[in-house]
């Protein structure tokens, strides 16, 4: 090959080289293949700086036309320059933007071209800035509440947003800060015997990890007082409650201090942890409403001290008015847990008076939250001690049970109100359903020349005005209920051989039924009627029938 061909083909290559955009150039017609259009190179540019999208037409003298193909939208697209000034877009992460320039020739060919640009993310750290927002008066008085506000803090990066706050304290009397993740920090000023600043610092974090911090200072003002001792808010409770008391908000100068508790008024407590400033109690049993007053005593290193009071006031509690079932123990499935627990919740332990038992005040004597008191046979009190009584006071309740005589002879040669005496059911009372029921044969199961029903018994218990009163009576079965202990399920039966010293032989009828004064509606017509088995706790009917018998229990209120 000559030297002149190798020249001519250079020419060529040169020529279509000229075609070519982007470092080369486009021609989207089939005409005209010496003109060309050029959109530049590709670029990278920092989020949020400007650019410049430069293009060549040739020939000269055509129009552009710029728009962008993909990437985050360019505020100045579309576009009509060859050249045109743009702005990066703020982005989390590197991304790129594709533009294309379309040139029309003079003689009215249309050419593309392509470019890119990839804009790079570059964030940048937010700015702390913080306020004093509370009080408005300084330096801060002691025992005021002090508030530094970064709500004016903000993100350089346009998109940025700060999200966390990590507040701290690096100067001062130490204080408890308040709110140390959010946007504004509180703390109560503390005592000080000159006047200082409390420097808080602030680091804050945006969403794209970049942290910013910034700090100020809090003046607190000198106080006057050396010691200032706080004995908490008063308080309203019910009894048996566990009451706590907390002077820990008790401030010095020095820092450093001491509690002790006392009692001022009230029934007589038992403090635990009377030399701790957090100490607690329970609340007594009361009658009506009672108000208790501790004081709290602080001293502080000197040995200077300062006291306030709290006033707590007791109200009764809501446990019912009977003494529960008697069962002080709780149980899951295989055997016995501590009471409170969750998986076995609401169990005859958990609440009323059986729950309270070790804390309540009982006017006369009985195991757990029974509380009997032994009367004469007028009816007066007699010694817990004593064993010459004739019936019980039960003060959980009010009621006055009657106490049966032990037996010495089997019926009819029994006395009037021995144990193994029994009845049918006879009520001529309203309320019994319309059917009174039928007396079984005098001197049959009872020592009753008229007969053995349990009218003709309540009639001649009243007559001998037994224990004080004339107002005996058949008892309900919730009041029967009421003094039977279910924790001594297993023994010969359920009430307090201490007060209750003389109960029927089970072999009798195979069963402890008493009569109650409640009519059954099983059956209708009122034909039954409730008996409540001492043995074992259980409930049922029998007809009254003078065939059906049953021993008795009477009652009668003061």
């Amino acid at each position: 090959m000559t030297q002149t061909q190798r020249w001519f083909i250079l020419i060529l290559l040169s020529t279509a080289l000229l075609g070519c955009g982007g470092g080369g150039g486009g021609d989207s017609d089939t005409g005209g293949s010496a003109a060309s259009v050029n959109a530049g190179l590709d670029q990278s540019v920092d989020e949020t700086n400007s650019f410049t999208l430069n293009a060549l037409g040739d020939p000269t003298g055509g129009t552009f036309a710029w728009r962008q193909l993909s990437g985050t939208s360019i505020t100045g697209m579309p576009a009509s320059t060859a050249s045109v000034t743009l702005t990066a877009p703020a982005v989390k992460a590197d991304s790129v933007l594709v533009f294309q320039v379309t040139y029309t020739t003079p003689a009215g060919q249309n050419l593309t071209d392509e470019t890119q640009v990839r804009v790079l993310a570059k964030n940048q750290p937010p700015v702390a800035v913080l306020q004093i927002t509370q009080p408005s008066i300084l330096p801060v008085a002691q025992g005021l509440t002090a508030t530094v506000s970064a709500a004016s803090s903000y993100d350089l990066d346009a998109d940025g947003r700060i999200v966390s706050y990590a507040w701290t304290q690096t100067s001062g009397p130490q204080v408890a800060l308040t709110g140390i993740n959010t946007v504004n920090v509180s703390f109560i000023a503390p005592l000080v015997a000159t006047q200082q600043d409390i420097e808080l610092a602030l680091t804050i974090t945006d969403d794209e990890g970049a942290t910013g911090q910034g700090s100020i200072k809090v003046p607190v003002r000198a106080s006057t007082q050396q010691i200032i001792a706080d004995a908490g808010p008063d308080q309203q409770v019910r009894e048996f409650a566990e009451v706590f008391l907390d002077g820990s908000g008790s401030r010095t100068v020095g820092g450093e201090f001491s509690c002790r508790w006392s009692q001022l008024k009230g029934q007589t407590l038992v403090l635990k942890n009377p030399g701790s400033c957090q100490a607690s109690f329970i609340a007594p049993d009361i009658s009506g409403t009672s108000q208790l007053e501790l004081q709290l005593t602080v001293t502080d290193s000197n040995n200077q001290n300062a006291t306030d009071t709290v006033l707590v006031t007791v109200s009764n509690a809501v446990l019912g008015d009977l003494p529960d079932t008697g069962v002080t123990d709780c149980y899951d499935n295989s055997g016995k847990i501590p009471c409170g627990s969750d998986a076995f919740p609401r169990q005859d332990a958990d609440g009323g008076r059986d729950s309270v038992v070790q804390y309540l005040r009982k006017i006369g004597k009985g195991e757990k939250a029974f509380d009997f008191t032994k009367l004469d046979q007028f009816g007066d009190e007699v010694a817990d001690s004593s064993n010459e009584f004739s019936c019980i006071r039960d003060n959980v309740t009010g009621l006055i049970w009657e106490l049966k005589e032990p037996v010495i002879s089997a019926p009819p040669a029994s006395t009037l109100r021995a144990a193994n005496n029994r009845y049918s059911f006879v009520n001529a009372d309203t309320g019994n359903g319309g059917e009174s029921g039928e007396a079984a044969p005098a001197l049959s199961s009872c020592p009753s020349e008229a007969d053995c029903g349990l009218g003709a018994y309540i009639e001649e218990v009243n007559a001998t005005v037994y224990c004080g009163g004339a107002n005996w009576r058949l008892p309900t079965t919730e009041e029967l209920m009421s003094i039977a202990d279910f924790g001594r399920l297993g023994e010969a039966h359920l009430l307090d051989p201490a007060f209750f010293r003389f109960e029927p032989d089970l072999a009798i009828q195979n069963n402890l039924f008493y009569w109650t004064r409640q009519t059954s509606a099983e059956g209708g017509g009122g034909i039954s009627a409730w008996v409540f088995d001492i043995s074992n706790g259980n409930d049922n009917t029998l007809p009254k029938q003078q065939t059906q018998l049953g021993f008795v229990r009477l009652v009668r209120s003061p």
